[in-house]
């Protein structure tokens, strides 16, 4: 309904109204709008409503310019425009300064209401004003990976990689734990299953909804699509205001989740957690600091050689993470800002790739830096 008045307004000369703004008369600047952009997230349902409403607004209509961000990879243009949330709907001049923007229950309606209303008032003062909104320090999920010894899950800290203010981190969550993976250490497995991909996250009645792709199918009433279930669950209910959940796949959906359903199912240990009264400062790449996470006990075994023995480390795991008596990690940024510790790390990650055992990469380790004084770290027996 709402496209069709939508139509039948620019069909009678409603466009026109941006051309006779009396602010656009009073010389104060383009206030016409010329282009509807929009800002979305994959993963986000939300996000796949609001596409849903531009893409029908732009096949029934080429009265404007319609742009398409992405708020995870388009972060030049999030952070120029200071988004903050996803969605969100800009409505620009023809020198793409914006007149107005939309952020909550959008829809085509709300959509022609706001065209209505900058033709009648003209621009708002943008909400965007914020050049740079890189966040200062590192934001943190944590997911669950499964212990095949114990058949229980065990909570992994995971940084989220991250270019603006914009938070996401259900769906970050999410879509590292699909990813999880080759990323383990041996001694825990991913539970979600190979092939199987995470498509969107979104709330239905209160409750949490999780779409996997088609592929999860072949796995539902499973032993392996139930531990993949309860690995979401779990993950998600460490999230604020989060208890039941719910997996979904084309036709197939779980039962609901709940937070007691799963009591006893976590083994609750922290070898494998941040110690969150610690935060890291940003950083343009978190692949090491989360493969230190994920291999703390390994990177232990593995010598630094920039010269950090003199500062009391004892490995390349403490050029990462100082380890807490209970086992929780608490973050330095030496690392950060040395290319010789992440070069241990890469190497590392590299041999294991390889099928190396330890006393194997710990040799290619020390061949690659020989004549060069090592950490006094002790060798590994296997």
């Amino acid at each position: 309904m709402a496209l069709t008045i939508f139509l039948i307004l620019l069909a009678a000369g409603g466009f026109m109204l941006f051309k006779t703004s009396p602010l656009g008369k009073q010389g104060t600047g383009d206030t016409q709008v010329s282009s509807i952009a929009i800002f979305a997230l994959k993963g986000c349902g939300g996000c796949s409503k609001a596409l849903g409403v531009m893409e029908q607004m732009e096949a029934a209509s080429q009265a404007y310019r319609y742009q398409y961000f992405s708020i995870s990879e388009d972060t030049e243009a999030v952070n120029r425009y200071g988004i903050t949330e996803h969605p969100t709907i800009l409505f620009l001049n023809a020198q793409d300064e914006e007149l107005g923007r939309l952020t909550e229950d959008i829809s085509s309606d709300k959509i022609l209401r706001e065209l209505e209303d900058l033709a009648a008032n003209g621009a708002r003062p943008p909400k965007g004003t914020i050049l740079s909104a890189i966040p200062s320090t590192m934001p943190s999920v944590t997911l669950h990976a499964y212990d095949p010894h114990s058949g229980l899950f065990t909570p992994v800290s995971q940084y989220v990689q991250t270019d603006s203010s914009v938070r996401y981190p259900k769906v970050s969550a999410m879509s590292m734990l699909t990813q999880l993976g080759d990323l383990l250490p041996p001694e825990l497995e991913s539970a979600i299953p190979d092939g199987v991909t995470f498509v969107e996250i979104r709330t239905e009645h209160g409750v949490t909804v999780v779409e996997l792709s088609p592929s999860f199918r072949a796995f539902t009433d499973s032993e392996e699509g139930n531990r993949a279930e309860q690995a979401i669950a779990l993950t998600l209910q460490t999230f604020e205001g989060v208890n039941g959940v719910q997996v979904v796949s084309g036709a197939y959906s779980s039962d609901i989740l709940y937070a007691e359903n799963l009591a006893g199912r976590s083994d609750g240990k922290s070898d494998y957690l941040l110690n969150s009264d610690a935060p890291l400062p940003h950083m343009s790449s978190v692949k090491e600091y989360n493969a230190a996470i994920l291999h703390a006990s390994h990177l232990a075994f593995m010598p630094c050689f920039c010269g950090c023995g003199d500062a009391g480390h004892s490995s390349n795991l403490n050029c990462y993470y100082a380890q807490e008596d209970d086992g929780r990690l608490t973050p330095t940024t030496h690392a950060k800002f040395c290319q010789t510790c992440l070069d241990v790390t890469n190497m590392y990650l590299s041999g294991r790739q390889q099928g190396l055992n330890m006393k194997e990469i710990r040799q290619s380790v020390d061949q690659a830096y020989q004549g060069i004084e090592p950490t006094n770290t002790p060798m590994p027996s296997n």
